[in-house]
């Protein structure tokens, strides 16, 4: 995750300025409804997954834990699910 905000995001932000539990908006890193929607698509690719409407939540951006933890998660029940 914070390869993307660094590298693939236009966002000028360092790897420094990330902590994993710091907040993704206004209070955080600071990204905009543009940046997260950008972010989304960018993870979306990264990992091979998609996000579904109802799985986008305030709570799931609201730092790097909760968002890399769900698409981890998803990610791995995606290749359980090829495996069986």
């Amino acid at each position: 995750m914070k390869d993307i905000i660094v590298n693939e995001l236009d966002a000028n932000i360092t790897m420094e300025d990330i902590r994993d539990d710091i907040s993704l908006y206004d209070d955080g890193l600071g990204l905009d409804s543009i940046a997260v929607i950008n972010f989304i698509v960018l993870i979306e690719r990264r990992f091979g997954m998609n996000f579904e409407e109802t799985e986008i939540s305030s709570r799931l951006f609201s730092n790097i834990n909760n968002l890399s933890e769900f698409v981890y998660s998803k990610v791995h029940a995606q290749v359980d699910g090829l495996v069986r």
